[in-house]
């Protein structure tokens, strides 16, 4: 799946930081993604109960006390402090990072049951080899589910149609799954949110994992149109357990509505140029869905008095006063997934400066009973200035990730809009300030360190470059953004986000 906050492509690239704010920061000014739906709302106090990260690897190797812990064991929790020092004259702004990440050797006993729901665009766009390859990788997916699993799948244009209802599979029912998915008509327009809420209610509740696949090839042109609207979908669907994998076909789709169903919704967004690629896509959920290790796992932040809440990035959350409640949803075995939080911590008195508990609780499939796993952190207060820490080297890593990603989605709404110009040097920008921050971060990191963060830091400016190559082919084209270079190009950087935001 694998950047979060980096929510909407339509509404992130507000500032992340400016001069003033990074007091103790190296020098940068860059572009922050808006936090993806900050809800304020009462909370009931909770008192019972494969892609790696090369971040999640550093930081393996890097826990400690106080500004630091780790903990965990199927799903592994590991926190740390932007700063570790702070000044005690003055309010500082830091970060807390997590990661977490499921065992790579973890396996279930007993794997948990899948409910999947396949959910496939059937309007006029999608007829012939799209619609024939789209039922192909549907068949091969329920060829590999296991007896037991439960599927069904639901065709939607401007209506929906139930082509398979919820069936738990065995030698008979596959075979007439299989039989119903032989053929289906492409006609009409796109009511995508009518296919998610019928795909919703065919699959009901279960339990085990639940996914939804979601695929598209065109814009939204009935029922719900607008981000912030697909956003509210998706939710509803986080609340029932359900992640919303949402596939995007040819270079047509809306990727800002694709890519918030998926990210609002602890899915993934892929971008497929060609329609022989759904097969791939359709194998490698399926080799998630049946990794599964953990489901249902959120994150609470209890920030100790005093500490202010600035930013949530590339995540949706919810808060009730100083707690914070961040949903991770399901993990497949070697998952991992972060979070990195912005925060003012007051002055005060030099010494010991409690910053915030932090408690993460999931369903363990591995053990089938809950998970809990939790950590504290501390930093400490200086009136030496000269004591006051760096940005911690990991920690910069991270936040360059979100920095790429805003750079990646703004990029995409100037070359949108016509500014190719504009669009590349907001590329070319966020390369020199990536260039700082992995200067930086090797400066602070230990020599054991530094490769992978190389090769974190290489990977956020090759996007980058390839982006602003993409563009610059495309702008020889009569009409860059219409064209299908330009198209292409946008919904690739779309499709790079997951990784860099989460």
């Amino acid at each position: 799946m694998k950047l979060a906050t980096v929510a909407l492509l339509s509404t992130l690239g507000m500032a992340l930081t400016s001069a003033g704010v990074w007091a103790l920061t190296p020098p940068a000014s860059a572009k922050s993604p808006t936090p993806a739906l900050a809800v304020t709302a009462p909370r009931p106090t909770l008192t019972d109960s494969p892609r790696t990260s090369l971040l999640g690897d550093l930081l393996a190797t890097n826990a400690g006390s106080g500004a630091a812990f780790t903990s965990g064991s199927t799903l592994m929790l590991e926190g740390r402090l932007g700063h570790p020092t702070l000044d005690a004259t003055r309010d500082n702004e830091t970060f807390l990072m997590l990661n977490v990440r499921a065992a790579a050797e973890e396996l279930a006993s007993t794997p948990a049951p899948v409910n999947l729901s396949i959910v496939i665009d059937r309007s006029r766009s999608m007829e012939g080899r799209r619609l024939d390859n789209a039922l192909a990788a549907a068949r091969g997916m329920v060829r590999r589910l296991r007896d037991g699993d439960t599927v069904s799948v639901v065709t939607y244009n401007t209506e929906t149609t139930v082509v398979v209802p919820a069936t738990v599979l065995d030698a008979r029912s596959r075979d007439d799954v299989l039989f119903a998915l032989r053929s289906v008509e492409a006609q009409g327009h796109t009511c995508i949110s009518c296919g998610i809420e019928t795909g919703l209610s065919v699959m009901g509740r279960r339990p085990g994992v639940s996914r939804m696949l979601l695929l598209s090839d065109g814009e939204a042109n009935a029922g719900i149109r607008d981000v912030p609207g697909f956003e509210r979908l998706a939710e509803d669907a986080r609340s029932r357990d359900v992640a919303i994998s949402s596939i995007g076909v040819d270079v047509d789709y809306n990727e800002r509505v694709m890519f918030a169903v998926a990210q609002s919704s602890n899915g993934r967004h892929y971008f497929v140029e060609n329609e022989a690629g759904l097969p791939r896509i359709f194998d490698e959920e399926l080799d998630s869905l049946v990794r599964t290790v953990a489901s249902r796992a959120e994150v609470e932040l209890d920030l100790a008095p005093g500490v202010q809440l600035l930013e949530v990035m590339d995540r949706s959350f919810s808060r009730d006063g100083n707690r914070i409640f961040v949903p991770f949803g399901a993990f497949a075995q070697g998952d991992t997934k972060t979070l990195l939080v912005r925060l003012r911590v007051p002055r005060g008195q030099a010494g010991d400066r409690a910053v915030a508990e932090v408690r993460m609780r999931y369903e363990d499939l591995t053990r089938q009973s809950p998970g809990d796993c939790q950590g504290s952190l501390v930093a400490q207060l200086t009136a030496d200035s000269r004591a006051v820490s760096p940005l911690d080297p990991l920690v910069e890593s991270r936040v360059a990730r979100s920095e790429t990603s805003a750079a990646l989605v703004r990029a995409n709404e100037l070359f949108a809009e016509g500014d190719v110009v504009a669009a590349q040097r907001t590329l070319d920008s966020s390369r020199g300030r990536i260039r700082e921050r992995k200067d930086a971060a090797r400066t602070k990191a230990d020599v054991s360190q530094q490769p992978l963060l190389d090769e974190d830091f290489e990977r956020q400016l090759d996007a980058l470059e390839q982006a602003e190559q993409g563009f610059s082919a495309a702008a020889a084209e009569p009409a860059p953004a219409a064209s299908r270079k330009g198209k292409a190009q946008i919904r690739s950087n779309a499709g790079a986000l997951d990784e860099f935001g989460l």
